[in-house]
């Protein structure tokens, strides 16, 4: 069971791990389970909560016995200037005790010291203590109880932090390191706690709730360790001293645990509190993972919980004020309360395709930015991603360059998003749907019930006016449509935006076919892009590039990419000679384009695939290539190139979507005898170069500032 919970914690990049587990298992007839696995309801799970602690005793006592039949030692290193000091109280179970001393010793953090206190334990406790070297360790001729045996030792510690742990708990991965990391992040941080799984593989709780009458919850108790709802960082009422990290000098301005709980429980909840109150921040960190015993020193449950209703009473007494405004404790008010009151802002949804990582193109750069506006605008954000196809990130891809805050309904998918919806009523302030067929889908889930959102403002982002597209491929391929036809596709997309809030499009241009149709409330949320011109001189440039994802044989990029290395690259090479070579450059899902351009036998094309820094390749371009023939929207590539300093030719598409003008701040042609002679000439004029390089760099400056992008978006979404 010990390697079942371990490895449900396991992440793809811990394949190490997951190998030494396989390993041990084999040789104890153990199966481990699959990294991802569904764990809804405890009933799911192979063994019961009980089994699982009886399990988890006997063969921690089997490690003890054995470790005392040697001559074992483990030795604690010695750190002049620790950062971290952990606080670990013992009464009794040692056997528990020698797991959570692995577990500290198997962690990569190791700037910390050990303060250990032993409240006159009568079982073997002492004897494993007499094996440990480099702890500070009190020994106590009673039993003074957690809170002043904590108080005891922190007068002892050395560290910045103080990390209080309970001795039935084992240490996951790189937790330590994690929640140094976490509250060094913001100074308003004063504790942060994570996520506490109990042997049974189900959590105990994912940060708690204090409710009005000062009774608590752990928030997900039950449930699976690694559903969407426990996967994202928040601030919290409280956390669990089953693993608390706080400041050291805020935990003695504030006297420490407070010894009116006495014996134990609420002392945490009140230091929480009182960090509140001062204006700190309690903070829920859910890559901080540890497995937990629970009630491993009280002589039973119902003692516990006798003691837990006494404190309570002493916790209402001394903070009726701010217990005012925390919420009633109904089962159903959980979903609102799992973030503090006093931290919780406004909570938005937001509906795209999948989770928007900035190397994906086809708008997500965009939808990156977006969101982690939101954040910063101090929202409460849930991302639901409709693509039923991209469900399957692990956690740590998910969250690589979207911010940790973000709660990502990873598994829902479109088909479920009713279901979603219906159970969380009156919960968002504002819904954000990005593109049309997104918004279809919502639609039609507000059809069948109409109240789903009721009380929630609707913003549709339409990204783009995607018939636009459409109706320019139809015409490449020799399709001309008549005037009515055309103006049919437009206003049907269009009026997907009837009856929403507010309507969001990403230029003048298509804001205009918005308001042509009667949709005044359409404003305009372009791109972010941040200047950041590439050093190299002219002549130390040779490259032409191309950056574009591409995911579809019939999509505009990979049109673009076939029309260029057939049509018009070897026109290029033609006209400038040397060792000229086309970058192409982008994450590239289709094999079949990259065998079509490899049958051109063009050994001067380079198709790279995804490139996480394109800095290099920016800096060695003297050209930037868009042959764009069918589009809609606006080109962020064709910014990011201008703002790395890179001059453009594109074709008039392009130039009209952007309302740049030909030989100002890009060159325009649309045939690909054109094209090549365009780019042949810029690449050969260092004056025109650096004419258009200088006139680009201004206009992106100007209309794709990050600042004021942040400033409309936040007009937007606050209807300011």
């Amino acid at each position: 069971i010990v390697f079942y919970q371990m490895a449900l914690q396991l992440q793809p990049d811990d394949a190490g791990i997951l190998r030494q587990l396989e390993e041990v298992s084999k040789k104890k007839g153990v199966t481990l389970p699959p990294q991802k696995i569904e764990l809804d309801k405890a009933e799911n799970l192979p063994i019961t909560l009980e089994q699982a602690k009886q399990f988890l005793k006997s063969t921690s006592q089997i490690a003890l016995d054995s470790l005392l039949n040697t001559s074992g030692q483990i030795g604690i290193p010695y750190v002049e200037n620790p950062e971290v000091s952990i606080i670990l109280v013992l009464y009794n179970r040692a056997e528990l005790t020698l797991n959570c001393l692995s577990s500290i010793l198997q962690n990569n953090f190791k700037s910390l010291e050990l303060i250990i206190v032993d409240n006159a334990s009568t079982d073997n406790t002492q004897l494993l203590l007499k094996r440990i070297q480099g702890a500070t360790i009190l020994y106590n001729s009673e039993n003074l109880h957690f809170i002043r045996a904590c108080n005891q030792a922190f007068e002892r510690a050395r560290g910045e932090f103080l990390l209080f742990l309970n001795n039935d708990t084992q240490i996951v991965g790189g937790s330590i390191t994690t929640a140094v990391e976490t509250i060094k992040s913001s100074d308003d941080i004063g504790a942060v706690g994570g996520k506490i799984i109990l042997p049974d593989g189900t959590l105990q709780e994912a940060g708690s709730i204090i409710w009005r009458d000062g009774s608590c919850l752990g928030y997900g108790r039950g449930n699976s360790p690694l559903a969407p709802e426990y996967m994202f960082r928040r601030s919290v009422d409280y956390c669990s001293a089953a693993f608390l990290l706080t400041r050291r000098d805020l935990f003695i301005g504030m006297g420490g645990f407070d010894e009116a709980y006495l014996p134990a429980y609420y002392e945490e909840t009140d230091y929480c509190v009182k960090l509140w109150k001062v204006g700190k921040r309690v903070v829920y960190e859910p890559n901080v993972v540890l497995l937990h015993y629970e009630f491993a020193s009280s002589n039973s449950r119902e003692n516990a919980t006798g003691l837990q209703v006494k404190n309570q009473r002493v916790f209402v007494e001394k903070h009726q004020g701010w217990l005012e405004s925390q919420y009633l404790p109904k089962l159903e008010n959980s979903l609102f309360a799992r973030t503090s009151a006093k931290k919780a802002g406004k909570r938005i949804l937001f509906i795209d395709d999948r989770v928007p990582h900035s190397f994906l193109g086809s708008g997500h750069p965009r939808g990156n930015f977006i969101l982690s506006c939101m954040v910063v605008l101090g929202y409460s954000v849930t991302f639901y991603p409709m693509d039923v196809s991209r469900q399957n990130e692990a956690w740590t891809e998910v969250y690589a360059d979207i911010p940790q805050s973000v709660e990502v309904m990873m598994g829902y998918g479109y088909l479920k998003l009713t279901e979603f919806l219906q159970g969380r009523q009156g919960y968002y302030d504002v819904v954000f749907v990005s593109r049309p067929h997104n918004m279809r889908i919502l639609k039609s889930c507000l059809e069948q019930k109409a109240n789903l959102l009721k009380g929630s403002k609707i913003i549709y982002d339409a990204e783009a006016l995607y018939c636009l597209r459409e109706i320019e491929q139809m015409r490449l391929q020799g399709e001309e449509l008549s005037p009515e036809q055309i103006e049919q596709l437009i206003q049907e997309e269009v009026q997907l935006a009837a009856g929403c809030d507010r309507i969001i499009s990403v230029s003048e241009q298509e804001k205009q076919q918005f308001l042509e149709r009667g949709l005044s409330n359409t404003e305009v949320l372009g791109h972010a892009v941040s200047i950041s011109p590439t050093p190299n001189s002219f002549g130390k440039r040779k490259d032409i590039l191309f950056v574009g994802a591409i995911y579809e044989m019939d999509s505009p990029n990979a049109d673009s990419v076939k029309w260029l290395a057939k049509d018009i690259f070897p026109t290029i090479q033609e006209k400038v000679g040397g060792e000229i070579e086309l970058i192409i450059a982008g994450n590239n899902t289709v094999e079949q384009l990259v065998k079509d351009i490899s049958t051109l036998g063009n050994s001067a094309i380079q198709m790279l695939g995804k490139v996480d820094d394109l800095s290099h390749l920016y800096n060695n371009a003297r050209l930037f290539v868009a042959p764009t023939r069918f589009a809609a929207g606006i080109p962020l590539k064709v910014y990011e190139a201008a703002a790395s300093g890179i001059p453009i030719v594109t074709t008039s598409l392009i130039a009209k979507q952007l309302g740049w003008e030909h030989e100002v701040e890009l060159l325009v042609a649309d045939d690909a005898e054109q094209f090549a002679a365009e780019c042949a000439k810029i690449y050969q004029d260092e004056l025109l170069w650096q004419k258009l390089r200088s006139n680009a760099i201004k206009r992106v400056k100007y209309e794709c500032s990050p600042k004021i992008f942040s400033q409309n978006l936040e007009k937007i979404i606050t209807f300011s």
